[in-house]
């Protein structure tokens, strides 16, 4: 089932944040095992997260953009369009 965009977004965020404080905590305590699997565990959700929004939205950043396609980043809605 495919999630909707909102879902997605929500998702991305969420994770995105677990994955940023994972990474202040491990700038102190680099060596902590089981951080690393926690680290190691969102990052996987999100680079999925990532995927499945690509796949069926488009890019979600300019770096995702198909370089054989036309410069698609553009042409969807803005964050200030209301649409993220």
């Amino acid at each position: 089932m495919t999630r909707s965009r909102e879902q997605l977004l929500q998702c991305i965020n969420e994770v995105s944040f677990a994955l940023d404080d994972c990474r202040l905590y491990l700038d102190t305590h680099p060596y902590d095992r089981e951080a690393l699997e926690y680290y190691r565990n969102y990052e996987k959700l999100r680079n999925e997260a990532m995927k499945e929004y690509r796949d069926c939205y488009g890019p979600i950043s300019a770096y995702d953009v198909n370089a054989e396609n036309v410069w698609t980043w553009v042409s969807e809605p803005w964050p200030w369009e209301g649409v993220c």
